[in-house]
């Protein structure tokens, strides 16, 4: 997947739960079918995805070896899922959807529970990824994980060098002109109400508390901010010029892009904390295949495939057996020690899609954005 694609992980549809139940009430005509038909004798499964997360299917013959021919089409931004299987799925069998969809999916009838005896490979997956609570729903599995990330802090050693403890560090006089950050609605108002609200959870802010996390996000731009970059890896290419020197948000991934560019850079989880992401399968409820879409869910975290991924998309991992074979130059996320990493980066439901006891929905999340990038 891009580097622009690895933003669009995190963004989330501004359809609300009663609009998508509409479209499946309404009777609204399944889409159009994007994929060829199968060869003679072959299960045939689509699966509507990233583009690059078939990477890892496609580097072994195992699928071929077991009569199932892939069929992959590349979505431009998770509102897509949404439309495509509330207007009737198609004939999608498997979606790549960020984490945080699956309880809105699930409760809406758009995916259907997986069976793990089909997806063995979950053994080799860590606790921390394989029972995340939005994938298990009500003792059912509803997606299976097979890469991650997140919101870390990146950071110039050759300037700044000792690892910043806070993320308020990027406020500092000396950095003023010198922070990066990605344009990156989610993470960036997730990590603001961290700092400046109260909230138990930094995805369900009232109004006070969207307004402080917009005010923080408007005086760190004004006061500090030199670039707010379209991809990560513009933002890569501004720290290997020596343009910034430490980002607010940021990704893992970002260490070996500004490698690549010739340039050291480090990352570091703040004491606040920040957001994680995973990224996972889960099946369409109107998979026409089921058994063979359990198989190519088994193969998305298979050894040889996740390997396949990790060197594509330089994104985390989930097979331990995999991690353990990574090539030096991918071992860059923390897997010696992921339950301490779970303690620093959490995974958070996406802010809700309708109003409820005066909590702001994305949409409301996403105006105040604006409001902010205008300012």
């Amino acid at each position: 997947m891009s580097d622009n694609g690895i933003i669009g992980i995190r963004q989330v549809a501004r359809v609300s739960r009663r609009q998508m139940l509409a479209v499946m009430a309404g009777g609204t005509a399944a889409l159009a079918s994007f994929r060829s038909a199968a060869a003679a004798g072959k299960d045939k499964v689509t699966m509507f995805g990233w583009d690059g997360y078939q990477a890892g299917l496609m580097a072994t013959s195992n699928l071929a070896d077991q009569n199932i021919e892939l069929a992959f089409a590349a979505m431009n931004n998770n509102d897509e899922i949404i439309t495509r299987l509330a207007s009737g799925g198609g004939d999608i069998d498997l979606i790549t959807p960020y984490m945080g969809y699956v309880p809105l999916l699930a409760a809406a009838g758009l995916i259907q529970p997986i069976d793990d005896a089909l997806v063995p490979n979950l053994q080799k997956v860590s606790e921390l990824f394989r029972d995340d609570r939005n994938i298990l729903i009500d003792g059912k599995r509803y997606a299976v994980p097979f890469t991650w990330g997140s919101g870390a802090m990146i950071y110039d050693p050759a300037v700044i060098k000792s690892a910043p403890t806070s993320w308020l560090d990027v406020l500092k006089p000396e950095y003023a002109g010198k922070v990066g950050m990605a344009d990156d609605p989610l993470g960036n108002l997730l990590l603001a109400a961290m700092l400046t609200t109260d909230a138990e959870v930094p995805t369900r802010l009232t109004r006070e508390q969207l307004d402080k996390a917009i005010a923080f996000l408007v005086k760190l731009k004004k006061e500090h901010v030199r670039q707010i970059a379209v991809s990560f890896g513009e933002l890569a290419d501004a720290l290997a010029r020596n343009e910034v020197r430490i980002t607010f948000s940021g990704g893992e991934f970002i260490k070996k892009y500004a490698a690549d560019k010739g340039k050291t850079v480090e990352f570091t989880y703040p004491k606040e904390g920040t957001f994680a992401w995973l990224d996972v399968c889960a099946l369409s409820a109107t998979s026409r295949n089921t058994a063979a879409a359990h198989k190519v869910l088994n193969e998305m975290i298979e050894t040889k495939s996740q390997l396949a991924l990790a060197k594509e998309t330089v994104q985390g991992i989930c097979n331990q057996d995999a991690i353990a074979a990574l090539d030096p130059s991918l071992k860059i996320y923390p897997y010696d020690n992921l339950a301490d990493f779970g303690s620093k980066a959490k995974f958070y439901q996406m802010p809700p899609l309708e109003a409820a006891d005066g909590i702001m929905t994305w949409t409301d999340w996403q105006e105040a954005y604006e409001g902010f990038k205008a300012a």
